[in-house]
């Protein structure tokens, strides 16, 4: 028999985000239909939303399937490519309090309580267009991005684009 520590971590990690479904068993159907659902962050956990095109600066990338080995920040991060008005963005998940109270240029905390469509746990590549895909994926209950790092790879990415008149210009 073996063990696939790395699938269960994932299994128990999206059984952990199901706590914020508005309905369990509709957002469960929903991941396996459709590859996303929409959760309501705010007690369990919470997001900010990057610039996809302050994460590629900070990485040196232009490509979210690029940035994927590259990103880390210690907890799960997804791309949409239209998470940020009509520019694709990278939504990290962090502790409720730290997105209540966050403020670093090129990024936006996600309203506590308004609905955020999360991928299924399984979806590690883009598979449909339009719909989210994690780029790091969920290794656990509960376990989330580090705010320190995440701020850091916020603040080189707008770095960047200041010195080259790019996406933090």
């Amino acid at each position: 028999m073996t063990v696939q520590l790395g699938r269960e971590q994932q299994l128990a990690g999206g059984h952990w985000l199901l706590g914020a479904a508005p309905s369990l068993q509709e957002t469960r159907a929903t991941w396996e239909e459709s590859g996303s659902a929409w959760l309501r962050p705010g007690v369990l956990f919470g997001a900010v939303v990057v610039r996809a095109g302050v994460v590629h600066a900070a990485l040196g990338t232009d490509s979210p399937i690029g940035c994927a080995p590259l990103v880390d920040v210690g907890g799960p991060v997804f791309y949409s490519d239209e998470g940020f008005g009509r520019e694709g963005a990278y939504t990290a998940l962090v502790p409720a309090s730290v997105a209540l109270v966050w403020s670093v240029n090129g990024s936006l905390p996600h309203h506590r309580r308004a609905l955020l469509e999360v991928p299924a746990p399984q979806v590690v590549m883009p598979e449909r267009a339009g719909r989210p895909w994690w780029v790091v994926p969920l290794d656990g209950p509960g376990l989330l991005c580090d705010p320190d790092l995440l701020a850091a790879l916020v603040k080189q990415g707008t770095g960047a684009g200041d010195a080259e008149g790019g996406p933090g210009a």
